[in-house]
């Protein structure tokens, strides 16, 4: 709840004191919270207020002002802070009564800190005079004034600076009437806005001005659609609560008041930016106070309850419906606009319902845009104050001072926007309300009475500090109009017994006789504003009525404590000197006087004086209206008093008390009237002023008043010989002769009380002048230092009125802090409750939402049962799930939302929106949204981390905030909730917002973007890596270490890339693996196009039929740059570098805007954006992207990649500006060379239509082919020797420097990093180089200093087992004998290419004969043979399944380790279909899932790195089990949850696990064989054409590649090979039927990898995977039994058979018989049962 700045102070009942603080808007305070509360104490400071004074009676009541507010800083600076008291109120001594927090620190006037010069403020306050001697010091400062001290100022926050700046924030704050905080927590300290420095312009800009109420009014209409149907149900309710309260029987009011119903939360309430909200909490509020207790009510006012409420309401704008729930609430009944009331109504009231009326000040600043609004509240203050005076202290005590100088400053800025009438007359009521209070403190006795006359002097005063003109001339109108009340009624009350008193004023003049019992001054309280004319003077002239009767009553016994005669004396004596300091030392602006003045003047009165003297004094005003009326008034009425000091009118009965005071104050008025004399005839005034001395000529007996006054003791009788002889001699034209006369009467009068002087007829003699002239300046210099030492005095009263405020404000903001805490905790735990329930039901609908979209996703495939043609995607887009040594072979189903215009005819679809399969489900997208799914998940777990970054993918960059959690991190984003997302088969893109789990967690690297070192780069042990740009190195380095310190099970610990390069050097790794890694280490990424991986072109034969990879001359010169692969070309490059530097040298030209570069040989680059999508155009969703960086156009179709031989061409030798090199996708990817999706690329110039790329001759035009030999191109002998020097232009030392100029190797600056943009000043030269950063290329991260090493020929020949050292690697190493190596008679693998190598695993062509090196029996038919990591081989039994889990990673090139982690054998096939699981011998299995019986086992398969299970059952269902590992027992691993998928119409016969490429094989009995991705458990596709059911299935490990079996017709079976996305490879007939299959697994490029299939004779026989060519049999005469199963050991050397006897029969190579032979563990189906 924010508590406004009005301090108003609710002090208890028994309390009598004045004391409003000024609510310092800085404190902690009542503040709406939007969650949990923050602590008070956060935003507690300490409070700076206008304190009471320190003694008893009114200034005992503390003051509501200090409970400050922390409000929004976005608020704060605010556009026309109006100016408010507030240091300035440090005026001349304390504040009391009239001390509220409101005025001085808050209205709309709320000030900061005056600048101040050596500490003193900027603009002076007035101060208790500084006379001509102490004594007039003395009287002018607070008799208590305490010690200056430290001024501590208030503090405002500028968000209450102005009208338009009310709660700005508040509109974006919904709220249920709860009690929300701000964004941004506590507000800091701040000064609060000072009165001076707010300008008329800034308040000209806020009211009546489009610039003023938009902005004010922004709460009430800020379109907040949720929000304003809520408004009307939660009136509803309060009006339902205050019924139900109405009627309660007492008996339950106990359990509902203070319990279910608390006057603090309804106090938070009030703050709510909608009027019927605040209206319906404070009829609530009303209905409590009639319901509560004695104490319930005594409590509300300790807690300064109204104070509070008027604090609450100052923050938004006032109505007319407000105002009126406070009368009624203040009267106790519904008083209508015409209503009137009576005196004895206020009087009568409860003391209470007194106190309510409090919150009526909050409400008058915030009238200001309504003038009806603000004039009817400032009548019905008047009326009330005017009718009790206990009132009359609780609107003192409370701020009203304060509010009244406030909405001064307030007015007086926004005058410009007001009819000037209706200006005159809120002028007007504030000046009554003003004048009111003066009559009700000085006709009170006690001494905290009078110092609310002194403290509202000292308000005004500060108003003079004002930059507003208006505002400060009215500022010193109102202190005389304050002062001249307060002297007359002193006099009047002397002058008039009340019985006299009483019988004058109950004969009303007949123009006011409207008002026979006395009741309000103006009738009705309520008073429009539309016949403003006539109303002003009706307003004027009730208000001089309302004086009069004002001071009757006092004058009458009504006021309970009367001021005695030594307090008027005393009061009288001090309001003089206050009044001719003012007139000394304060410069008036006669402007105001017209605008204040009333037809009777206010303080009129009705004295013995003639009516001929009234008239006469009227006419001289008119006369002299030009000059300060004040001080004209002031000086006859210190005439007067003479003239009754000095007995000159013998004074009557009733005038007995005047005369005795007068008396009593005579030393007074002989000091002030010299002064004002004095004064008055300085020659600093215009002759036309100082003229007014002469009327006291006039006077019968002026000698004696004169003498009286001017004794020789004093020094103003000097002063006006002196000033007197300066006027006669200086201005003698500019005397009449009566006044010549009268100069001359009154220097005889001087003289005549002994002050000696030049005759007034004496000549203008120079020396005579001189000498005046020298004794004026003497006299001025005197007055100077007087005025000095007035104002010093006036600072240290302010420092001393608010030392004391501080003590109160503080009192006040403990208060609110204490109830913000309370309510804030209460509601927070409410809150909390709802916000778990809201938050249920959303998971709920978001767990349907996301179920549903799982069983779209399962059931509406062309393998399942809601199968729709019409919806179900058919195309097919590049994974980027990254397979070994980050190839992304596999392609994923989505929706082509290409054009038909860019498609060839034929393959045209029908135009419209694509809809996804049941798509009208989940048309709410809030819940369907997978950003939603992300976004419950971070908000459902303990955030340690979060920074904003940007998430770089290919096709997109995705702004949002990266999370870290405790169990994972979380990319959401920004509107996660209005993003239109679809599945992964929906669209071309994938969902922005994404979660990951520590566990996933494989690598971390960072990385540049835009060349800036801000990113890092995170890669999934699924296969996927995301990229994320943050704000700056800085926080980069802190993610990235944040991420490190979690526990990372899965983290590689990856080598250095000296160890990197030792293994390609020995050759453990291949070259494609080799440049792989060292992508990956430059920072080359598949997430940025421009930081693509690059590779080089390696051959530059692609037009002959033939090829010989042993042939030098084949491929390119690897030790140059691509574009100088020909001599002729060098020159040309050379030449433009020199040009180049040439001009670098010369420095800027005049005519060029951008500044020279760096000389460089190429303009563009080898790899960037537009070169990767130049290549992989034709594949989706590359091809989309391609569009958007082209216009949305295809290329020309001469320059789209159409061949080849011309791309070879261009970036060889023809073109001088393409030197692309290549992408990793020419080594792996046939699919990106086939036009597969029908594209529309146009026809070339000769005709050619461009579709698929046309390929080399020696391809024989098919892509696969292609690939295949181009990868043995790349592992060649000539590659492997010479890549070196490729590594060195790329990566190495060749890239930059000297070395980079010699080889011809110098690209664009603006390549390389860094290129710091954020240091270029010019905004066009800045877009220029961030436009080239994205789209000429970026040049790698150098990663070699010096030249790399070459590998030598022939692989090094390597015996025994391989060193453990050699880190990065799984144990894998090419062996060789060390016999020299002699040409294989061996068959080519094709007969137009020679130097393609088989490799040198068992059975290779180009190997030795494979011989049988192990053979065991085991009785028992096995079920499979499985090769692990660790080198050892599995047999298991039927029904059995190894789980095996690995420690993470640590080789480059395999996805397992070498460690095993946990093991445990499942089996199943029991009759109560439970799964069971033994991991130790000597243990009996356990029970770990129990299945269904529809849903009985067939088949069981095992993912170790995602402890994925997978069984397939009977009725064909394949059921996925997520699980987890909590431990190293059989029982703590745990089933977390299971997906089902559907494919299959009968049982499932076997499944196959490809984890390098995550996917999923399933044979069943139905002849479907369907492929599954296991990262997202969906279908993927069915390989179609068996004509019978697959009795076996192997998928390659290298490749991905598929190998089905099923039985012939004619007997025997058919092999068939497929790509990992299904494409059929070819099929071969064998003759015998094919048991089982496996394929080899050695590494591409350097071998060709066959597929063993064991045969029903027990033969094995051996296909190549290029062509399904038989390439081998091996054979075993001892037996002849069918192999069931077979497999390859993990490095390739043994080969492992099962026959259907149960003998596992090895195989090795001739030549390394000698070598360890893996262990063998054999698991038969004994091992369940013990």
């Amino acid at each position: 709840m924010l508590i406004s700045p009005s301090g108003f102070t609710a002090s208890p009942p028994e309390a009598h004191g004045s004391s409003g603080s000024i609510p310092p808007r800085t404190g902690a305070s009542l503040r709406r919270s939007r969650s949990l509360p923050t602590l008070p104490t956060s935003s507690l400071v300490p409070p700076q207020t206008l304190a009471g004074g320190s003694d008893g009676g009114i200034n005992r009541v503390p003051s509501a002002a200090g409970s400050p507010v922390a409000p929004q800083p976005e608020q704060w600076n605010s556009p026309g802070s109006s100016e408010t008291l507030k240091q300035g109120e440090e005026e001349e001594a304390s504040i009391s009564s009239c001390e509220s927090a409101e005025a001085v620190c808050e209205g709309d006037a709320g000030p900061p800190r005056p600048a101040s010069v050596g500490g003193v403020p900027r603009g002076t306050l007035e101060c208790p005079g500084v006379g001509v001697d102490q004594k007039e010091l003395e009287a002018e400062s607070r008799a208590d004034s305490d010690g200056p001290g430290d001024a501590s100022y208030p503090r405002r926050p500028d968000d209450l600076r102005g009208l338009a700046s009310f709660q700005r924030s508040q509109s974006t704050v919904a709220s249920l009437g709860l009690a929300f905080p701000s964004q941004s927590g506590s507000a800091p300290v701040r000064r609060w806005p000072s009165l001076v420095d707010r300008s008329a312009e800034d308040w000209a800009s806020l009211a009546f001005s489009p610039g003023y109420e938009p902005n004010y009014l922004r709460t009430a209409h800020t379109p907040r659609v949720a929000e304003d149907a809520l408004v009307p149900i939660c009136c509803g309710l309060y009006e339902l609560l205050s019924g139900v309260l109405l009627i309660l029987p007492d008996a339950m009011l106990e359990d509902v008041v203070d319990k279910l119903i608390q006057a603090e939360v309804l106090l938070v309430l009030v703050n709510h930016p909608s009027p019927a909200i605040q209206r319906g909490v404070i009829q609530l509020l009303d209905v409590y106070f009639n319901r509560a207790s004695k104490e319930q009510k005594d409590k509300f006012l300790k807690n300064r309850g109204f104070s509070l409420l008027a604090n609450q309401l100052y923050l938004h704008r006032a109505t007319p419906e407000l105002l009126d729930c406070f009368v009624e609430m203040f009267f106790g009944r519904h008083i209508g606009p015409d209503d009137e009331f009576d005196q004895e109504d206020v009087r009568n009231l409860g003391l209470f319902q007194k106190w309510a009326v409090i919150p009526v000040l909050g409400l008058i600043e915030t009238s200001l845009y309504d003038n009806t609004l603000l004039h009817n509240a400032l009548l019905l203050l008047l009326q009330i104050l005017n009718s009790c005076s206990k009132v009359a202290d609780v609107l003192l005590d409370n701020g009203l001072l304060y509010v009244l100088c406030n909405t001064v400053a307030a007015l007086n800025g926004l005058e410009k926007n007001i009819p000037l009438n209706e200006y005159k007359l809120l002028a007007c009521d504030i000046q009554q309300l003003l004048v009111a209070v003066t009559i009700h403190a000085c006709s009170s006795s006690g001494p905290q009475y009078f110092r609310v006359i002194e403290d509202l002097i000292v308000l005004l005063g500060y108003l003079q500090n004002s930059k507003n003109k208006r505002t400060q001339s009215m500022a010193v109108a109102l202190q005389f109009r304050v002062l001249q009340a307060a002297m007359e009624f002193i006099r009047t009350t002397a002058n008039h017994d009340a019985d006299s008193l009483t019988e004058c004023f109950q004969a009303p003049s007949p123009q006011h006789a409207v008002f026979p019992k006395r009741k309000s001054i103006a009738g009705p309280w309520k008073c429009p504003l539309a016949h403003t004319d006539p109303f002003l003077m009706r307003m004027r002239s009730v208000a001089s009525d309302e004086l009069h009767v004002m001071i009757q009553r006092r004058m009458s016994q009504e006021s309970p404590v009367q001021a005695s005669e030594a307090e008027l004396v005393q009061r009288l004596q001090r309001l003089i000197v206050l009044a001719v300091n003012r007139l000394i030392y304060q410069e008036f602006n006669p402007d105001v006087v017209a605008i204040l003045s009333t037809p009777e003047n206010a303080t009129q009165r009705k004295t013995s004086a003639s009516q001929t003297e009234i008239a006469e004094e009227n006419s001289h005003r008119e006369q002299i209206s030009v000059f300060n009326p004040f001080q004209k008034e002031i000086l006859t009425y210190l005439i007067e008093g003479f003239k009754v000091s000095v007995g000159s009118s013998k004074p009557s009965g009733s005038k007995q008390q005047w005369a005795k005071i007068v008396w009593s104050c005579k030393d007074t008025f002989r000091m002030q009237l010299g002064r004002l004399l004095a004064h008055i005839l300085s020659p600093a005034h215009p002759s036309q002023e100082r003229k007014q001395i002469f009327e006291i000529v006039q006077e019968p007996n002026h000698q004696e008043i004169l003498r009286d006054c001017l004794s020789p003791s004093l020094q103003h009788g000097a002063k006006l010989v002196l000033y007197l002889s300066e006027l006669i001699h200086n201005h003698p034209d500019e005397l009449t002769w009566e006044e010549l006369d009268a100069a001359q009467l009154l220097m005889s009068a001087l003289q005549t009380c002994g002050h000696r002087g030049p005759p007034p007829s004496a000549a203008a003699k120079p020396e005579l002048l001189r000498v005046i002239r020298e004794e004026q300046k003497k006299y001025e210099t005197e007055e100077g230092v007087n005025k000095a030492t007035w104002q010093k005095t006036v600072k240290n009263n302010q420092q001393s009125l608010f030392q004391r405020l501080d003590f109160r404000s503080k009192e006040i903001s403990k208060i609110a802090a204490d109830i913000t805490q309370a309510v804030s905790l209460s509601q927070g735990i409410e809150r909390k409750k709802v916000i778990q329930h809201i938050r249920g039901m959303y998971k709920v609908d978001l767990s349907a939402s996301r179920h549903w979209q799982e069983l779209s996703q399962q059931l509406t495939h062309d393998r399942a049962v809601w199968y729709d043609p019409t919806y179900y995607p058919t195309s097919w887009q590049l994974d980027p799930t990254e397979g070994p040594n980050r190839e992304r072979r596999r392609l994923q189903r989505c929706y082509l939302t290409i054009p038909n215009k860019y498609l060839l005819r034929d393959r045209q679809r029908p135009e419209g929106m694509v809809r996804p399969p049941l798509s009208y489900l989940f048309e709410d997208k809030t819940h369907s949204s997978f950003s939603s799914t992300v976004k419950d998940k971070a908000a459902s777990e303990s955030i340690r981390v979060n920074r904003r970054c940007i998430s770089v993918a290919p096709s997109r960059e995705t702004a949002g905030e990266l999370l870290l959690g405790k169990c994972g991190m979380y990319f959401v984003e920004d509107n996660a909730s209005d993003t239109v997302e679809s599945l992964s088969p929906q669209g071309e893109l994938e969902p922005a917002s994404f979660s990951w789990t520590y566990e996933e967690i494989k690598e971390v690297h960072k990385r540049w973007w835009q060349l800036r070192d801000n990113a890092v780069e995170i890669f999934l042990t699924n296969g996927r890596t995301l990229l994320l740009a943050l704000d700056s190195t800085k926080v980069r380095d802190d993610v990235y270490h944040s991420i490190l310190t979690n526990d990372l099970p899965n983290l590689l610990e990856y080598g250095n890339i000296t160890a990197l390069t030792n293994l390609w050097y020995t050759g453990q790794i291949t070259n494609f693996e080799y440049l792989t890694h060292l992508n990956k280490h430059a920072g080359r990424s598949f997430n940025d196009l421009m930081q693509y991986p690059v590779f080089p072109f390696i051959l530059a034969d692609y037009v002959s039929e033939t090829l010989d990879l042993g042939d030098p001359s084949v491929y390119r010169n690897l030790s140059k740059p691509i574009a100088v692969q020909y001599k002729e070309k060098e020159d040309r490059y050379v030449d433009t570098y020199k040009y180049l530097e040439e001009e670098f040298r010369k420095g800027a030209r005049e005519d060029d805007p951008l500044p020279p570069v760096q000389p460089y040989h190429y303009g563009s680059h080898y790899s960037n954006s537009g070169t990767v999508l130049h290549f992989l155009v034709r594949m989706p969703p590359f091809t989309r992207m391609f569009l958007a960086y082209q216009d949305q156009s295809f290329d020309i179709p001469d320059r789209t990649f159409h061949s080849m031989n011309t791309t070879w061409r261009l970036s060889s030798f023809e073109s001088m500006t393409d030197v692309k090199e290549l992408v990793p996708e020419f080594f792996y990817l046939p699919e990106f060379l086939v036009n597969r999706e029908g594209f529309d690329f146009g026809v070339r110039q000769n005709g050619e239509r461009v579709n698929h790329v046309n390929l080399p001759p020696w391809a024989r035009n098919d892509p696969r082919l292609f690939v295949l030999i181009h990868r043995q191109a790349l592992e060649s002998d000539h590659v492997s020797q010479n890549i070196c020097q490729w590594v060195d232009l790329v990566f190495g030392y060749k890239q930059k420097g000297k070395a980079s100029v010699q080889a011809i190797n110098v690209f664009h600056p603006a390549t390389y990093f860094g290129m710091d943009v954020s240091a270029v000043e010019d905004p066009v030269q800045r877009r220029a180089l961030e436009t080239m950063i994205k789209t000429y290329g970026q040049t790698p991260r150098q990663l070699f200093q010096a030249a790399h090493v070459s590998r030598p020929g022939p692989r090094l020949s390597l015996e025994g087992e391989l060193p453990a050292a050699v880190g990065l690697l799984v144990q894998f190493a090419f062996r060789e004998t060390r016999e020299p190596v002699r040409e294989a008679p061996h068959p080519s693998p094709l007969s137009w290419i020679k130097g393609l190598k088989w490799g040198e695993y068992v059975g290779s062509p180009s190997a030795p004969v494979p011989v049988v090196c192990f053979s065991q029996p085991h009785g028992e038919r096995l079920g499979s043979l499985q090769a692990l990591p660790t080198r050892a081989i599995c047999g298991l039994s039927q029904n059995f399944c190894l789980l095996v889990t690995y420690s993470k990673e640590q080789g480059v090139r395999s996805m397992n380790s070498t460690d095993i982690q946990w093991s445990a054998i499942l089996s199943w096939g029991y009759a109560d279909n439970i799964l069971r699981l033994k991991s130790k011998q000597s243990e009996p299995p356990v029970n770990f899932i129990q299945s269904s019986p529809q849903y009985q086992v067939t088949s069981c398969a095992w993912v170790p790195d995602s402890c994925q299970l997978f069984t397939g059952s009977r009725c064909g269902v394949i059921t996925a089990y997520a699980n987890r590992m909590a431990g190293s027992a059989p029982s703590e691993i745990e089933m977390e949850s299971q997906v089902h998928l559907y494919g299959h119409t009968e049982e499932v016969t076997s499944l196959f696990v490809c984890k390098p490429y995550s996917i999923l094989i399933s044979v069943s009995r139905d002849g479907t064989c369907v492929i599954w991705d296991l990262n997202r458990l969906c279908y993927v596709q069915t390989l179609a054409g068996h004509k019978s059911p697959v009795t076996a299935v192997s998928a390659s490990e290298t490749t991905g590649d598929i190998a089905t079996v099923c039985d012939s017709a004619g007997g025997g079976s058919d092999l068939r090979l497929w790509t990992v996305n299904g494409d059929l490879v070819g099929h071969v007939h064998c003759r015998e039927v094919i048991c089982s299959v496996a394929f080899s697994n050695q590494p591409e490029g350097v071998s060709i990898n066959v597929i063993a299939g064991g045969l029903e004779n027990g033969t094995v026989r051996l296909w190549s995977t290029w062509d399904l060519k038989p390439v081998r049999e091996i054979t075993f005469p001892k037996s002849n039994k069918p192999i069931v199963s077979l497999t390859f050991s993990c490095d390739g050397h043994h080969l492992y058979t099962a026959n259907s006897e149960g003998t596992v029969i090895a195989w090795c190579r001739k030549d390394q018989q000698r070598l360890k032979q893996p262990m063998f563990c054999s698991f038969l189906s004994s091992y369940a049962a013990g």
